[in-house]
């Protein structure tokens, strides 16, 4: 249960961290506010699936063990604080001094990937 907390945790600060840039670059609007809160949504649902997979393949008779909850929770925490980030750069250039380098880096590695 600690996860499901923790990894809800990080989607609220992404979300007041969004708010925040939103408001600081004066681009807030219902759109994108709805458009956020749809994708924040999804991975609350994500949350949500992952808690309930291994009870519901236990109501299944399927004896088969996987760390779902774990994998999701930690995959939405890492992909949230870099958001958080890129959104708190863009409130403090302060910020964006210290963490510019190393989101350079991961952006550089996304685009690679793809």
């Amino acid at each position: 249960m600690p996860i499901i907390v923790v990894t809800l945790c990080f989607i609220l600060f992404d979300i007041i961290t969004g708010l925040l840039k939103g408001i600081k670059c004066n681009k807030l609007n219902s759109t994108l506010l709805r458009q956020g809160l749809l994708h924040k949504l999804s991975e609350v649902l994500c949350v949500v699936g992952a808690f309930a997979a291994p009870y519901g393949l236990q109501q299944m008779q399927v004896d088969f063990k996987l760390p779902l909850l774990e994998g999701v929770g930690v995959y939405i925490c890492l992909m949230e604080i870099i958001s958080a980030i890129e959104n708190l750069c863009e409130v403090n250039p302060k910020l964006n001094k210290l963490f510019a380098p190393y989101l350079e880096k991961l952006k550089k590695k996304d685009d690679k990937d793809e």
